[in-house]
C-alpha cells in the first residue's frame, strides 16, 4: 500500500471459511518497532476467532519504503495510519464499517488519534498506551541525569537543524542499558526490546524526536471520545507512566480500562501476551463480534 508516495508493507491476515466481509483489526506498533516485533502471534490469534487484520510498517521502518530511514515522524506515521484503514476497508473480505485500530504504546496513541479524526474507526484498543508525552518525556529524562540529558538535547537540536539543509539524520539509541546513552533506559528497556526484536533490528532514531516526544498528547482526545475504547495500561509501567493515562480514560465514558501486570516491553510474552489477546477478544465479542 502506498502512503506519501512510499510503500508501506503489510501483512493481511484472514479467517478461514469467511462468508460474509467480517470485521477487522490494523495494528501498528510502538517507538522504533516492526510488524516482526512480536505482533504476528496477535494477529494469528485475532484471525483464528474470525477477525480480519492489517499489521504493518510504518514509513522508514522495518520492510516499508520512505527516506530518511529510523526517523518517528508523528504525522507520516498518523498518515500511514490512515493509509492501512483504507486498505482495510477495501478488501472484499473486510465491513469497512468495522474497522478497528489497536496500538502499542506509541502505536495506541495514534490508534486513538487517527480514531478521533476519522468518525468511521469503530473502536480502539489501546495496550500500555502512550497517551500523555510530557509523563513520558520526564520519565525517560529522570533516568538521563544532567549529563545525559544535555547531551541527548544537544544531538537532537544538531539534527533538527540539520534537517533544515537535508542532511542524513543524527541518531541515537532507541533503548540501552541504564548510564548509556539512549532514550529509553529504564531497567527493562533494553533487556525487553531484545526479547522480542528481530535479530537485524535497527536500534537507532533520528534524535530530533526528543524535541518533540513531550508536544503528543493524544489522551486529550479521551474527553470527549463517545466510541467504544479498550485502555490496557500497566501498573508498573515505566516507559509510559499508569497515572495520567488512566485518570484520563476514568473520565471517557466509553472507555473500558484492564490493569495490567507487566513492563512495558513485556506485553509480548506470556502470560501478558493471552491476557491481552483475552481482553481483546473479550471487548471485541461485546461491540463488534466476528460473526
Amino acid at each position: 500500500m502506498l502512503s506519501g508516495g512510499d510503500v508501506c508493507r503489510a501483512w493481511f491476515f484472514v479467517p478461514e471459511d469467511v462468508d460474509a466481509p467480517v470485521p477487522c483489526l490494523v495494528m501498528g506498533h510502538g517507538f522504533g518497532l516492526t510488524r516482526r516485533c512480536g505482533l504476528r502471534e496477535f494477529a494469528e490469534t485475532f484471525a483464528s476467532a474470525g477477525y480480519a487484520v492489517v499489521v504493518f510498517d510504518y514509513r522508514g521502518f522495518g520492510d516499508s519504503g520512505g527516506i530518511p530511514r529510523q526517523l518517528v515522524s508523528f504525522r507520516k506515521q498518523l498518515e500511514d495510519w490512515g493509509t492501512a484503514i483504507d486498505f482495510a476497508r477495501a478488501q472484499p473480505q473486510v465491513d469497512p464499517n468495522r474497522v478497528i485500530t489497536w496500538g502499542f504504546s506509541l502505536g495506541a496513541g495514534h490508534a486513538l488519534t487517527v480514531a478521533a479524526t476519522d468518525g468511521g474507526v469503530a473502536a480502539v484498543v489501546a495496550v500500555a498506551p502512550m497517551f500523555d508525552g510530557l509523563s513520558s518525556t520526564l520519565a525517560a529524562a529522570r533516568r538521563w541525569g544532567i549529563f545525559r540529558f544535555f547531551r541527548v538535547v544537544a544531538r537532537a537540536a544538531k539534527d533538527w537543524i540539520g534537517s533544515w539543509f537535508g542532511r542524513p539524520p543524527i541518531t541515537i539509541p532507541i533503548t540501552a542499558n541504564p548510564g548509556e546513552l539512549g532514550l529509553l533506559t529504564s531497567p527493562d528497556a533494553y533487556p525487553g526490546y531484545r526479547a522480542i526484536v528481530p535479530r537485524d533490528f535497527n536500534y537507532e532514531t533520528a534524535a530530533r524526536v526528543a524535541l518533540l516526544f513531550w508536544t503528543y498528547l493524544p489522551g486529550l482526545l479521551l474527553r470527549r471520545f463517545r466510541r467504544a475504547i479498550l485502555v490496557l495500561p500497566s501498573k508498573i509501567d515505566k516507559v509510559n507512566p499508569p497515572g495520567p493515562t488512566i485518570r484520563r480514560a476514568q473520565r471517557c465514558e466509553s472507555a473500558t480500562i484492564v490493569e495490567l501486570d507487566c513492563e512495558h516491553m513485556e506485553i509480548a510474552l506470556d502470560p501478558h501476551r493471552s491476557r491481552i489477546t483475552q481482553s481483546t477478544l473479550d471487548f471485541l465479542g461485546q461491540h463488534l463480534p466476528s460473526r
